[in-house]
């Protein structure tokens, strides 16, 4: 019989390294467990921040004027208000001939420029008008044609023939995309052949809310921050940046939440002679519309 040596602390070394390699093994899995419990937590965590939304602190009013350049009186005004509570934009056209308080705002241009017709408009309707924009055909064409093509929809084919220089300008009726100078075209055609003394007001008022309906929304910060920096820079006005950044995070919030933000309201009152005097009641009208 042949006696064999005992290898029992062979099997000792071999059940300690096993124990080990169980022992990091189920750490292991335990721990990845653990792990993917918290991932899978439906619990809402407290949200320590506030969500922005404009209100009225954000509304302001601007009066927009449009003249062929800069020697001469603008033909058209607007006034543009921006209401935060209410995330819309209103537009409210008027023409040079206008009779407000008394005077037509073409006067009121001659005796003090846009602040004159700015003061003139804030005491007829008793909304507060400090900031102003003048645009000229070469400004606003190249504002335009920066922002992008408005589609218009054209009642009918606009026909115009200027006796003194023996040119012809049409507007082919139905639905067109308008480039800045089209749209320059048919915003100051010289006659619509209506009646309508008021009804270039409403061409206009149409026009612009589809400019600013159909091209700003969802618009990036910088983008934005570009138009606004065309104004303030290439055109005549009281607007500052320091204005801009202020009212920026609203205006942001309004057109990426509100697809068409922009309406308008024209101003009624009566014919009087080369002349249209807004009616009392009209100017109430504009005030709720614009304060609420």
């Amino acid at each position: 019989m042949i006696k064999r040596r005992s290898n029992w602390y062979i099997y000792l070394i071999t059940f300690v390294v096993t124990g080990v390699i169980v022992y990091i093994a189920s750490t292991a899995l335990l721990s990845s467990f653990y792990e993917s419990q918290k991932g899978n937590d439906t619990s809402v965590p407290e949200y320590t921040g506030t969500v922005f939304k404009p209100n009225s602190s954000y509304n302001f009013t601007v009066l927009a004027c449009l003249s062929k350049n800069l020697d001469s009186a603008p033909d058209y005004y607007m006034t543009v208000t921006y209401r935060g509570d209410t995330n819309s934009i209103i537009l409210m056209p008027y023409l040079a001939n206008n009779y407000i308080n008394g005077s037509t705002l073409k006067e009121a241009y001659q005796g003090g420029q846009e602040t004159a017709v700015m003061q003139s408009l804030s005491a007829a309707t008793g909304v507060t008008i400090e900031k102003y924009v003048r645009f000229t055909e070469s400004t606003l064409t190249e504002f335009l044609n920066s922002v992008g093509n408005t589609t218009l929809s054209i009642p009918k084919e606009l026909k115009y023939e200027n006796k003194e220089d023996n040119t012809l300008t049409i507007v082919e009726g139905g639905t067109h995309s308008f480039s800045g100078n089209q749209f320059y075209t048919y915003i100051t055609f010289p006659d619509f052949g209506e009646d309508d003394v008021q009804y270039t007001c409403k061409v206009q008022a149409t026009a612009f809310c589809a400019f600013i309906n159909q091209n700003f929304s969802h618009v990036s910060e910088t983008t934005l921050k570009g138009y606004a920096d065309y104004i303030i820079n290439f055109t005549r006005c009281n607007i500052t940046e320091e204005d801009y950044l202020g009212k920026k995070q609203a205006l942001l919030y309004t057109f990426a939440n509100v697809d068409e933000p922009c309406d308008y309201y024209i101003p009624y009152g009566e014919d009087s002679g080369g002349g249209f005097v807004i009616a009392e009641a009209s100017f109430n009208t504009v005030k709720n519309m614009i304060e609420g």
